[in-house]
């Protein structure tokens, strides 16, 4: 991933013989990792389901699963192409890590999520030298931990922080933070601390070798245990007067400069690498189905509940698409767009997932057994929403743009179009963290919106291009009365918060349902053809429209039907639910 420090637009697509060839290296190198895992459902697998449930429940991560991914240097995955690693595009970073997190969250979170967040503002701030110690140190097999500064709407675990005052040549670190991933781990510590010192502007970055166990001034706190995601490492850290050398100040800007930088990469693709566990609990509840009479997946409800959840997850992989792109097409838009993901996404896939318990039933809280693994994806699911930037962090960062957008109508010129809802289109230009801090010119996604609705009411005048073109004029009339209220409330003094708030859950939703749109216009497929048809955006479309509206039809049973056939004959053909119909481990 070229990250490009200048206000450069676009560079050039790639030709044409380029987008096969890094298509075959992606497919290659998942196909590698799938295979390496093998069969999540084989109880002789060592690194199947029944292993990866016998290691959370020792609140540990499997030995044999980290030896995997240390001898697929997963690391490399989270290192720019131009540094000696493989990242060059978001989307494909976290189509790979997918595979993770669909064995285990705690696992792709330690190994692949935890050092790519302190990797992301490195690429996005740091100098020359610091990019690329950093990323010696990762293709090594070196970890990383990080603390960002936690806003006052992030999750109270996460609280707590640093303070850094100038002493010299450098600064004396005092503080302490309560629950840092991989922080026993690290061999290198991204922290931000508030600078004392007059006409201080804030917070600081800081990039330092994690401190050994006996140094002065530092101290590793206990272990924190956590609901979910438990073979995590979680640990907290505590510096009284721990001395720093100003070389170690990562960049030159403020620290919410350089966190504001790393936001829209680390917002938008965490949440898109949790996908892989949202796909063992629908995959886990269709397998129940399939071998219970009782829950057969001819009984209407649970039919219905595994058309709902495979909709869900197709549409939060839509979204999740547009907005890795987004970053790479769009930067000035990509802060809210990647919000709106980090909000979105962790509370589709968490009320998802509790949607699909009432399939399995009195399994659904097996600690052990065939379906054990449902339980701890249950557990695992909703502590994608924690973090640096997490949900409700990210819900105040749209309410904080959602008012000062112009009009929600589309920029000049330049708009990106079919590149942004094309998973298999690697002509993306580099990445410019520069431009995430600059104002929107206007809303791509959004404010396009009137002419896909024009194009869906123009498909065609069978029953699901109707239902199609219904639900998207229904969207649109949703648009038109979200941007009423954005203006009355723009006209007012001081709106009250819960009503902002609730225009940033119907903005967020009306995104969702743009991106469906966006990839149902333009979307070319995988093999067995679903994206292209309009089943699956009639139902996608369907769930967005119930929850803006809970009285909205129910789709027809044409596109529910052809649903469920796909996502049995996926099921069968071990694919993974989301867009790309991934072959999995066997």
């Amino acid at each position: 991933m070229t990250v490009a420090t200048s206000a450069a637009g676009p560079g050039p697509a790639a030709g044409a013989g380029a987008a096969p060839s890094a298509e075959a290296a992606v497919r290659e190198r998942v196909a590698r990792l799938e295979r390496g895992f093998g069969d999540l459902d084989d109880p002789g697998n060592p690194l199947g389901a029944a292993q990866f449930v016998r290691a959370d429940a020792g609140r540990r991560l499997l030995p044999a699963a980290e030896a995997l991914l240390d001898g697929f240097r997963l690391q490399a995955e989270i290192v720019p192409e131009e540094l000696g690693g493989r990242l060059g595009r978001l989307d494909v970073l976290a189509r790979v890590l997918r595979a993770v997190f669909r064995r285990d969250a705690a696992l792709g979170l330690a190994c692949g999520t935890g050092p790519y967040l302190a990797a992301a503002a490195v690429w996005a701030g740091g100098s020359a030298r610091q990019r690329h110690r950093t990323a010696d140190l990762l293709l090594a097999g070196g970890r990383m931990a990080c603390a960002y500064p936690q806003p006052a709407e992030g999750n109270a675990f996460l609280h707590n922080g640093f303070t850094a005052s100038p002493d010299g040549a450098g600064y004396l670190l005092d503080g302490r933070k309560e629950a840092l991933n991989n922080a026993a781990r690290a061999a290198s510590l991204l922290l931000f601390a508030r600078v004392d010192e007059p006409g201080g502007d804030g917070h600081r970055a800081f990039l330092i070798d994690a401190p050994q166990a006996d140094a002065p001034g530092f101290r590793l706190l206990p272990r924190r245990s956590t609901t979910g995601v438990r073979g995590c490492l979680v640990h907290g850290l505590e510096f009284t007067r721990y001395p720093v050398t100003a070389d170690r100040q990562l960049g030159t800007g403020t620290g919410a400069e350089l966190a504001a930088r790393a936001f829209p990469a680390i917002r938008s693709t965490g949440p898109s690498m949790a996908l892989g566990c949202a796909d063992t609990t629908l995959r886990t509840a269709v397998a129940f189905a399939r071998a219970r009479s009782r829950a057969s997946v001819r009984a209407p409800r649970t039919r219905r509940t595994l058309q709902d959840a495979f909709s869900d997850l197709l549409l939060c992989d839509a979204l999740a698409l547009v907005a890795t792109r987004a970053a790479h097409l769009l930067p000035r838009e990509s802060a809210t767009l990647s919000a709106v993901v980090k909000y979105l996404l962790p509370m589709f896939l968490t009320e998802t997932a509790y949607d699909l318990s009432a399939v399995l039933g009195a399994e659904s809280y097996a600690r052990q057994g065939a379906y054990a693994v449902f339980q701890k994806a249950l557990r695992d699911l909703p502590m994608i929403g924690l973090g640096p930037a997490g949900s409700e962090a990210s819900r105040a960062a749209v309410a904080d743009r959602l008012l000062r957008l112009p009009g929600l109508r589309p920029p000049p010129e330049g708009a990106a179009g079919a590149a942004l809802f094309q998973c298999h289109e690697p002509g993306l230009p580099a990445l410019r963290p520069r431009e995430f801090v600059l104002p929107a010119e206007g809303d791509s996604l959004v404010g396009g919106l009137e002419e896909t609705v024009e194009l869906a009411r123009a498909a065609g005048g069978g029953e699901l291009d109707r239902a199609l073109a219904g639900y998207a004029t229904a969207l649109g009339r949703e648009l038109e009365r979200l941007r009423r209220d954005c203006a009355l409330l723009g006209r007012s003094g001081g709106p009250a918060r819960a009503r902002v708030y609730g225009l940033v859950d119907r903005y967020a939703l009306i995104v969702a349902g743009a991106a469906c749109l966006g990839v149902w216009r333009y979307r070319t497929g995988p093999d067995d053809g679903l994206p292209t048809g309009p089943a699956w955006a009639v139902m996608a479309l369907a769930r967005v429209l119930r929850r803006l509206d809970p009285a909205a039809p129910r789709p027809p049973a044409s596109a529910a039907e052809p649903l469920l056939t796909a996502l049995l004959n996926r099921f069968d053909d071990a694919r993974s639910f989301d867009l790309y119909a991934t072959p999995l481990g066997r």
